[in-house]
């Protein structure tokens, strides 16, 4: 359920962020940022409480390398959380001390931060996708959605805030394959649990 309903806000949220984060588009979209902002927090926890249950449920099947892929996209994720604070603090710097904006995101600190996140997301969503499609008790597709969806999403952020607004069109699509892929999955565990869990719980009760 954690993961349907991130998978939820995600679609929400970006359509909602500046597809350019200046001091001028900050201020004119300041509501539709910080509500970007909050639904993605919320949407990054909820992914936080699903994922290791999705592991886990799947874990003899998606073996080591979706265990690496697990790992490294969950440290992704939280990293990602940490980053999207600032999406709280800009409009106040937008309206203050706009070139302040600029000497945020270049400060060495949160310049390695983001140099951790954004790899460490899209590798470890991509590993863990293909996992996924290399198991019987998962959708594959859902699998192919998340190793699209997560590079997608996150590169083509960055580069419409980077380079051209153009490239927001696949960050919007980048979203919806990351949250299709998520949702899918997190419902097909809650609707149906794999039969070798629910074997290794029978066992369990009996001793």
């Amino acid at each position: 359920m954690a993961l349907l309903a991130a998978g939820v806000l995600m679609v929400i949220a970006t359509p909602l962020h500046p597809s350019r984060e200046t001091p001028a588009t900050i201020i004119a979209s300041e509501t539709g940022l910080v509500a970007a902002h909050a639904l993605y927090t919320l949407a990054w926890l909820l992914v936080l409480l699903g994922l290791p249950g999705l592991y886990l449920s799947q874990r003899r099947q998606l073996r080591r390398l979706g265990l690496v892929g697990f790992l490294v996209a969950f440290s992704g994720t939280y990293l990602i959380a940490v980053s999207g604070n600032f999406g709280f603090l800009a409009p106040v710097l937008a309206k203050d001390f706009p070139a302040a904006i600029d000497a945020t995101i270049k400060y060495r600190p949160v310049a390695i931060l983001n140099g951790l996140a954004v790899p460490a997301f899209i590798i470890g969503y991509v590993i863990f996708g293909i996992a996924m499609t290399r198991t019987s008790t998962m959708p594959r597709w859902s699998g192919v959605l998340i190793a699209v969806g997560a590079p997608a999403h996150l590169l083509g952020f960055g580069i419409a805030q980077l380079v051209s607004t153009a490239a927001w069109s696949v960050a919007l699509l980048g979203s919806v394959s990351l949250a299709a892929g998520l949702a899918w999955s997190g419902y097909r565990m809650w609707r149906a649990p794999a039969a070798s869990d629910s074997r290794a719980f029978d066992k369990d009760t009996r001793v």
